[in-house]
């Protein structure tokens, strides 16, 4: 398989194994390796998994309750509160310094999910109109009762002052999406993406790759910018440190597999058989309390350190 970005196989090679988090997610992807172009600095899956395997996990499995990375539960809830989390506060600390929101009236949200990010952004700014791509099941009704209006991207007839995409890109199969940013930005409109990092380090001490294709790096983005004539405005690294990500994603793969047991499974209709939701949604509120190092949560808002785990920054059409 050729780079994605430089469309060459002179310079890459073979890098490591790929690793699931949830191996049952093989049947979807397939056995695969993990390749780095040199010239690019940009690491692939290879083989890519073929689309309709893909479009049916992203569209039905991704998001199932009780499955990381997102650990959605039965009640919604629980997901539509979050939108004022640390994280999403830190996205739009970000882009308010970087970017005159006063100015933005159509964002389009790549890969939404929920929608988060767009919904802080229009509750501050309200003259914002809110688009998106997303074929989760699980995310649906959250974003039409947010007022997004959710489109394939090929079908939209907007033009767009920002594009958002947060942790979507990595999900890819290449890099051409950028080619329809292009199409869809006004002249002048940003482009505000956060994705994994992932030099040298992130290789030689992840618990796992799965379901990431497309792994970044600052040079990377620099020559994606470059192909797609778009203007780097900044790129940082930011977030928790490698070893700090490291120990959550061990911590959420170990959640994962206890509740998948049969005993775990019982508990919880147990529970939600004999006890009021209410004593559930408690019950919830704590277990995520306990799981949240109140330390670690310094690393959402340092950017810029030796081993930030994330790649965030702002594309500028030209």
């Amino acid at each position: 398989m050729n780079c994605p970005i430089c469309n060459s196989n002179k310079k890459s090679n073979y890098r490591c194994e790929y690793k699931f988090e949830i191996i049952e997610d093989k049947k979807y992807f397939g056995d695969l390796e993990i390749y780095r172009c040199e010239e690019c600095d940009f690491s692939y899956a290879n083989p890519m998994p073929n689309k309709k395997d893909l479009d049916f996990f992203y569209e039905n499995i991704y998001r199932l309750p009780y499955r990381p990375p997102y650990w959605f539960t039965e009640y919604q809830a629980d997901s539509e509160n979050k939108y004022l989390d640390d994280r999403n506060l830190n996205y739009l600390l970000y882009l308010s310094t970087l970017i005159d929101l006063k100015n933005i009236t159509n964002i389009y949200d790549f890969g939404a999910g929920i929608g988060d990010l767009g919904y802080a952004i229009k509750k501050k700014f309200p003259q914002v109109n809110l688009f998106c791509t997303e074929y989760d099941k699980q995310c649906l009704n959250i974003l039409n009762k947010r007022g997004y209006i959710n489109k394939e991207i090929e079908l939209l007839d907007k033009k767009f002052d920002l594009i958002i995409t947060t942790h979507s890109l990595e999900h890819l199969t290449n890099i051409e999406i950028f080619n329809r940013f292009n199409e869809i930005l006004k002249p002048n409109g940003f482009i505000f993406f956060e994705i994994p990092y992932c030099p040298e380090q992130y290789f030689s001490g992840r618990p796992y790759d799965g379901p990431h294709l497309l792994f970044y790096t600052k040079k990377s983005i620099e020559k994606i910018s470059k192909k797609f004539d778009l203007e780097v405005i900044r790129v940082d690294t930011c977030s928790y440190s490698f070893l700090e990500d490291y120990k959550f994603q061990r911590e959420s793969q170990e959640r994962y597999y206890n509740i998948k047991s049969q005993v775990s499974f019982n508990f919880i209709k147990f529970l939600k058989k004999f006890i009021p939701q209410s004593f559930i949604k408690m019950r919830q509120s704590i277990l995520n309390l306990k799981s949240v190092d109140e330390m670690s949560k310094l690393g959402l808002f340092t950017s810029n350190s030796d081993d930030n785990t994330y790649l965030r920054g702002i594309l500028k059409k030209n």
